[in-house]
């Protein structure tokens, strides 16, 4: 399996894992519509036939725990909500270190559309959506690919670059937060900007080791090794920035798509 395949595997799998806490969501918030919001139930009358079963004290909307069950609900809502808007800055940076951002993006739409009847964001929406991650793709893809051929690269550099970045970002990350400790020194903008700078920094490094060492390994000359290393690298950064960019343009379209849910 190619990489690419395995990223979109990951978004199909985050599909999943998003919609859980979504539709959890979605179940609570029809909880309180009706039994907090709209039109009061009618009452039955004097002479009806009372039904066969009756709700537990607890179960009724005006007890103890018919109150905690909407107050979890709401929360749950809230909670489902909140992961559905953090994911789509997350994908945009993730793009960045050679993850999946359009396809977590999409994943992301259709879990929220589908929770709320396909109507927020529309169908219609799902499908520019995936029209601009395929676009996306390619986008990447050609960008890398010319950024290898130029510098005298295989193809094989590009995806040991691509391996040597995310392995870099992954480094970076753990130590992020022990050079953050030491930019805080300087104070709060040390602090983030070391928090922030070490996954870009070490994955930038990570992507040129993976593309140096490859053609080390096939018998070029250290010197031709850099220059491919560095070529390979250039192309993967102009691919996944131009991504990047198309990913932050779906995030929007995604909000905008369900900005009357949300809220």
């Amino acid at each position: 399996m190619s990489s690419r395949s395995a990223g979109w595997a990951v978004a199909l799998l985050a599909v999943t894992v998003i919609a859980l806490p979504l539709a959890g969501g979605c179940g609570g918030q029809d909880a309180l519509e009706g039994t907090s919001g709209g039109e009061p139930a009618a009452e039955a009358p004097a002479n009806a036939e009372p039904d066969a079963e009756q709700p537990a004290a607890g179960d009724e909307p005006g007890s103890v725990g018919g109150q905690v069950r909407a107050a979890l609900s709401r929360v749950g809502i809230f909670l489902a909500k909140l992961v559905f808007v953090l994911v789509l800055p997350v994908a945009i940076a993730g793009t960045l270190l050679g993850m999946p951002g359009s396809a977590l993006v999409l994943a992301d739409a259709i879990a929220y559309s589908a929770c709320h009847d396909w109507a927020s964001p529309p169908w219609w929406v799902l499908i520019v959506l995936l029209l601009i991650a395929v676009g996306a793709e390619l986008a990447e893809s050609a960008l890398s690919y010319l950024g290898v051929k130029q510098a005298g690269a295989s193809n094989s550099t590009g995806v040991w670059t691509l391996v040597g970045g995310f392995t870099g970002a992954v480094v970076g990350g753990v130590l992020a937060p022990l050079l953050g400790a030491v930019g805080s020194v300087g104070g709060p903008i040390g602090w983030v900007a070391l928090t922030v700078l070490s996954p870009i920094g070490f994955g930038m490094l990570g992507g040129f080791l993976g593309g140096y060492l490859f053609e080390v390994y096939r018998g070029k000359p250290p010197r031709e090794a850099r220059q491919a290393g560095w070529g390979a690298l250039a192309g993967r950064l102009a691919g996944s920035f131009a991504k990047a960019m198309l990913v932050a343009v779906m995030a929007a379209i995604v909000l905008v798509g369900s900005w009357g849910t949300l809220f």
